[in-house]
């Protein structure tokens, strides 16, 4: 197999690389990073000290904006990949809502550019949703219930696949949540998480919006089985745990060693963001479990994990 990860720069798309072993090949692009720092498995957009994360030579890492869709064929006609993972995305919740043409631009008319290299090269296409198709009044939901995005970035997200099950190409589409990772310079959730604590600085989280926090390398093993399986359609990839973000956070705070106290449990309508959210979302596995048989990593064995790496690389 030939892998393009689109997007590989981003958390998702960085685990997929290392998800990636020979004989396959993998080749990855990037929007703004540099290829030889990637190729190194270094830090992202805010630097740091990467994990070991393997990753192809300099030279199989290519810049694509994947609203080009000129540079799109050019990328698809370099590589020639027999397997696509598509990561890339706009998915700042709160800009996408305030910036509604430029959000559809990226997660809707750039997956259409990727789709249309896909069909050129009969390549087979993996594609990442969220729960946020889901307006969050009846969750945990299934891959069949009926979706109802409450955000403009939801809406994109489900108008993206959409556009994918229309097509004849028979995608994968996994849907995910609240991925998060030891990741330096990364912007999930636990990384923000300890970058604030390690201050000393009060965080407020918000205590009424559930979901299944889901560990970005399990994500990417499940992903990479999924895509050898030749499994298409829809699948809601998380993890085990069904808790608030501020329970998320306190367990954080206690396996990675901070102070609680600084943690502070606030209301999503008193948190003020500017995009609505579903407050009791989460996505059901039940379709997983049967067809693969996976079960993901909970959020207490994968903190666990991510503790040693956290505390080497503030050493």
């Amino acid at each position: 197999m030939k892998f393009l990860v689109v997007g590989a720069s981003g958390q998702i798309g960085r685990f997929l690389m290392k998800a990636v072993r020979p004989p396959d090949q993998v080749f990855g692009t990037f929007l703004s990073l540099p290829a030889d720092a990637l190729a190194r498995g270094g830090g992202t957009q805010s630097g740091g000290r990467g994990q070991g994360l393997a990753a192809p030579a300099p030279e199989n890492w290519l810049r694509l904006n994947i609203v080009d869709a000129a540079r799109v064929r050019a990328v698809f006609e370099r590589v020639r990949p027999s397997h696509v993972a598509l990561c890339a995305a706009l998915t700042h919740v709160d800009f996408c809502q305030e910036h509604p043409e430029q959000a559809a631009k990226v997660n809707v008319e750039g997956v259409r550019n990727v789709l249309e290299a896909c069909a050129a090269h009969a390549s087979k296409l993996a594609f990442f949703s969220t729960e946020y198709v889901f307006d969050g009044i009846n969750g945990p939901y299934e891959e069949n219930d009926a979706p109802r995005p409450l955000s403009v970035y939801g809406q994109t997200k489900l108008d993206a696949e959409r556009l994918l099950l229309d097509c004849a190409l028979a995608p994968l589409i996994i849907r995910t949540t609240v991925v998060y990772s030891f990741l330096p310079g990364s912007k999930n959730f636990i990384m923000q998480l300890a970058d604030r604590l390690r201050q000393g600085q009060f965080m407020n989280v918000a205590n009424d919006q559930y979901s299944h926090p889901t560990y970005a390398p399990n994500l990417a093993a499940v992903t990479r089985s999924l895509i050898g399986a030749g499994k298409t359609g829809i699948y809601h990839v998380v993890g085990p745990d069904y808790m608030n973000r501020y329970d998320f956070a306190l367990k954080a705070a206690e396996i990675l060693g901070f102070d609680k106290s600084f943690i502070r449990p606030i209301s999503t309508t008193e948190l003020g963001q500017k995009a609505p959210r579903p407050l009791r979302a989460g996505l059901k596995t039940d379709k997983l479990a049967r067809d693969l048989g996976h079960a993901l990593t909970g959020v207490e064995a994968a903190l666990r994990e991510i503790r040693p790496q956290l505390s080497a690389n503030a050493a």
